[in-house]
């Protein structure tokens, strides 16, 4: 392995982020696999109502058309950087740096949004399995999409029309981004009834996520999203009757 990549740029490579958020993949694909049809369906996040609905026009099988993308397009990258880079060896000590890097930001962004109004970020329900599920798919595909594709994007759309310098680009795309990722939760059949402070709720979250998309990488934003999920619903699980 090059001697001079460090703990901080790897941890935020797509190569690591890969081979990170690689088990809780396999576990979200798993549990979905023993619920219906419909359950499926009904687990949604911003992410879903996004790109399910639209796969869906593809019959049965769009439904895993998102997850066989996923799949593939960070395999690729794993495999164009890992050959880019001469990777030839994962450092298992730095997977458990960023596992604990990961609870400690989902930890700081709870105590954070402890702050703002009480409102969950998602559905609460007593069907534990089907929340785990929920939480560990809004943490991979929600930051993917609105973090790893959307800020991106938008930041791409920013330098091609406005010519804006790149720090001033990814503070208006982290800002952007954080938009959509509130309003998407609000569209749809499964989507919330609309209401000023939910969205400026889930917008703060967003631009949290964006910024720390930005600096540390999808693995550390995509556990960080999920613990803090895990830490609200077993929080909520605790005190249902």
């Amino acid at each position: 392995m090059n001697n001079s990549l460090s703990y901080w740029s790897l941890s935020r490579s797509p190569y690591y982020s890969f081979i990170f958020v690689l088990p809780f993949f396999a576990i979200y694909e798993v549990m979905v696999l023993f619920l219906s049809r419909d359950e499926m369906v009904t687990l949604r996040n911003g992410a879903d109502v996004l790109l399910r609905q639209f796969l869906a026009l593809f019959g049965e099988w769009g439904f895993y058309i998102l997850s066989i993308s996923f799949i593939i397009i960070f395999l690729t990258v794993f495999l164009l950087q890992k050959k880019d880079w001469n990777i030839t060896v994962v450092k298992s000590d730095y997977l458990l740096c960023m596992l604990a890097e990961g609870i400690f930001w989902g930890f700081i962004l709870y105590l954070l949004m402890r702050y703002v109004p009480a409102l969950l970020m998602f559905p609460s329900g007593k069907d534990l399995i089907r929340q785990v599920v929920l939480a560990i798919g809004a943490g991979l595909y929600e930051e993917f999409v609105f973090r790893v594709v959307a800020v991106t994007a938008v930041s791409q759309l920013f330098k091609l029309v406005f010519m804006w310098k790149k720090n001033w680009r990814l503070v208006m795309s982290v800002i952007t981004c954080a938009a959509l990722f509130s309003g998407f939760h609000f569209v749809g059949p499964y989507g919330d009834t609309f209401d000023v402070s939910v969205f400026l709720y889930r917008l703060f979250a967003g631009t949290l996520l964006g910024t720390l998309y930005v600096v540390r990488g999808f693995g550390i934003v995509a556990y960080t999203h999920m613990i803090y999920d895990f830490i609200v619903l077993f929080g909520l699980t605790v005190t249902l009757p």
